[in-house]
């Protein structure tokens, strides 16, 4: 998948769209560090939502709101107004792009397999119960998409949505943000 830039914008809103797996968390991270902004994560705070409210695993969490839509609802709507009344922030959100005012939308792409390897090798107590191979990251994002699609008459995943497109399967995610801070440029 090639690079796609729509237009070079001014914004102090970086949003961060992609696959399960992707690197959305670990780039914005490094993009806080070398920018200075804070990082808003839409998957971290479902999954301490979803621990504290129901002691469920974000796995168990997302079968759920399939079938109570209200949950969604609800996080995007929080998720929504700490995010538009913030200003230099780095959001990772599949959403961000429709609900994130005035941001830099980009979508980062991974295969299945890459992702898993990732998810895999990831010890972070936030994933500790996430099934994390291949054929679960698909089922993933399939029921991600239908939920969204079914939700909101929205495809998080249609690159019409955003201003760059990045393939990170075999870029490390240090070289992913660069090229995101590079299609950029941020008001100081």
């Amino acid at each position: 998948m090639s690079i796609l830039n729509k237009n070079s914008l001014k914004k102090e809103k970086i949003v961060l769209g992609g696959f399960a797996g992707s690197g959305k968390s670990t780039v914005a991270k490094i993009i806080c560090r070398q920018l200075g902004y804070e990082f808003i994560s839409v998957g971290n705070f479902a999954r301490a939502y979803a621990k504290k409210e129901f002691g469920l695993s974000i796995n168990e969490f997302q079968e759920k709101c399939k079938n109570e839509p209200h949950l969604d609802q609800l996080i995007d709507q929080k998720f929504q107004e700490k995010c538009n009344s913030s200003s230099k922030i780095v959001v990772d959100y599949r959403l961000g792009f429709k609900f994130v005012n005035n941001a830099f939308s980009v979508f980062l792409h991974v295969s299945d397999p890459v992702a898993a390897k990732r998810l895999s090798s990831d010890r972070s107590t936030s994933r500790e119960k996430e099934k994390t191979d291949a054929a679960s990251i698909s089922k993933r994002n399939t029921d991600m998409r239908e939920r969204f699609k079914e939700l909101y008459q929205i495809d998080f995943a249609d690159t019409v949505n955003y201003d760059l497109i990045v393939d990170t399967d075999k870029i490390s995610p240090e070289e992913v943000a660069q090229i995101i801070i590079r299609n950029i440029n941020l008001k100081h």
